[in-house]
């Protein structure tokens, strides 16, 4: 009887992820990546872009973003322990009015719908973290960038990458994205808006 609990047990496991993994393949029919590129002529620095189409009642929805993250030198942004190796590998950090500086003409810093349109792509906020970081099928190439604290200390580099959003503007914080090694889970919360974080920056759209 044990042995036909487990067994059950099993069988129902693998059959949620089966369906899980068809339900995934099936959202995946209706949307398609390309990449491109786009240089800043503020610095002439070239980035990778990525174009999201995804089909809805006939219609495509567009979103560009950056596929890299910025390295627009703005006043008073940082390389990670001020390394400007770090800052060419995983781009400069800013605090929130830096970073909506640090994106070019036509572009901004990615509101959260932005960044939930995104992760929908890719199975929502619980799956999409796996297909987002550097290497995987996304082309997104989300880097474990760490952040800097208003102190002038910096931690996290390799273990977590954290992204500034565009909302959940307060008097002293602001929206944040975060993701983090080993954990396929997308994380939405606030910090102060003197941290120095990543950015990423999303094409203005009609």
């Amino acid at each position: 009887m044990k042995f036909k609990y487990l067994f059950s047990i099993c069988l129902f496991l693998v059959s949620a992820t089966l369906i899980s993994a068809q339900s995934r393949e099936e959202k995946n029919k209706h949307f398609s990546h390309k990449m491109g590129t786009y240089t800043d002529t503020r610095d002439g620095k070239t980035y990778k872009t990525i174009t999201f189409i995804r089909e809805h009642h006939g219609d495509e929805i567009t979103r560009t973003w950056f596929a890299e993250n910025n390295q627009f030198d703005v006043p008073g942004s940082k390389a990670y322990k001020n390394t400007p190796e770090y800052g060419k590998t995983y781009g400069r950090l800013y605090n929130y009015e830096q970073a909506n500086l640090a994106c070019p003409e036509g572009w901004h810093v990615p509101t959260i719908h932005e960044w939930k349109h995104l992760f929908h792509f890719f199975g929502g906020w619980h799956h999409s973290g796996q297909y987002l970081i550097e290497g995987k099928s996304s082309d997104m190439d989300m880097l474990f960038g760490g952040f800097g604290q208003p102190d002038g200390s910096f931690q996290g580099i390799g273990v977590h990458g954290n992204w500034w959003d565009n909302e959940m503007k307060d008097s002293n914080s602001a929206g944040i994205i975060t993701l983090k090694k080993g954990d396929e889970n997308i994380y939405h919360s606030k910090v102060g808006d003197s941290h120095y974080l990543s950015c990423r920056c999303v094409k203005f759209h009609n």
